[in-house]
């Protein structure tokens, strides 16, 4: 399971780094005598509205959300871990405190704070990428939260008070390398969420403009031609759905070994 879905991550990755390699075509290249081919020889996944080659548009496409997904999951987990750390080492007033807040994130759909961040800062992939992490940093402090808390009575803790230690050193150095395994399977976790979501969000326009060939905003553009040209619109969802699976199959697997 594990072998299956990181193939199909590392051919993603492998688009997104070398697709001005592997692509047929320029996927920004316009060709007016030829909108909505069809697939055949000459463009195996057809063409879109504009003339445009779809498997390379496909290809170049793995850029922008292989970019925006791992970023803001990096920033997440760094985020969500301090919290996680600080709520679950002092319990107490600061516990319930960041809960709150973390309860009232997790309240709400998840688009719909993305959906809020990005109306008020604006509309671009950094903006996408910081709304992402903002997003899934309150999960992540909730579950390294619970990590914590059964580790802080720990002989090991004890001892580093009893060393004197600062509270930093110890949530930091101490705890946090016992915590570890469970970041780690949550990130892959919200690796595939935040895929997932930077989809929706381009597909909202809200994040990637034309003529980006993220497949989120490649769906939204090319809906409009879907009974008469599927392929415009299928090739990039698939895409995104092969990505999304391969991760959550890999994030799957990595959980079972590090269970073991």
């Amino acid at each position: 399971m594990f072998l299956a879905g990181a193939i199909v991550v590392c051919f993603w990755v492998l688009a997104a780094v070398e697709w001005r390699v592997i692509a047929p075509y320029d996927p920004f290249a316009v060709d007016p005598a030829h909108p909505l081919a069809p697939p055949g020889w000459s463009h195996w996944v057809g063409t879109d509205d504009l003339g445009r080659d779809v498997l390379s548009r496909v290809l170049a496409g793995a850029a922008p959300v292989l970019v925006v997904a791992p970023t803001a999951t990096i920033l997440s987990l760094a985020g969500g871990t301090t919290l996680g750390l600080v709520a679950g080492y002092h319990r107490g007033l600061v516990d319930d405190l960041l809960m709150r807040v973390v309860d009232a994130v997790m309240s709400l759909p998840a688009i719909i704070p993305a959906t809020l961040v990005l109306a008020l800062v604006g509309r671009s992939s950094t903006n996408v990428l910081l709304a992402i992490a903002v997003l899934f940093a309150p999960l992540v402090a909730r579950t390294v939260r619970s990590a914590v808390l059964a580790e802080r009575d720990r002989e090991y803790v004890d001892a580093a008070r009893l060393r004197g230690d600062g509270s930093l050193y110890i949530m930091f150095f101490e705890i946090l390398p016992n915590v570890a395994s469970p970041v780690i399977v949550e990130g892959t976790v919200r690796v595939g969420y935040a895929v997932f979501t930077a989809g929706t969000l381009s597909f909202l326009q809200l994040g990637i403009q034309p003529p980006s060939p993220d497949w989120g905003l490649t769906v939204a553009v090319e809906r409009a031609f879907v009974q008469i040209a599927p392929w415009t619109v299928l090739a990039p969802a698939i895409a995104l759905a092969t990505l999304v699976v391969g991760i959550n199959l890999a994030a799957d697997g990595l959980r079972r070994t590090l269970a073991e």
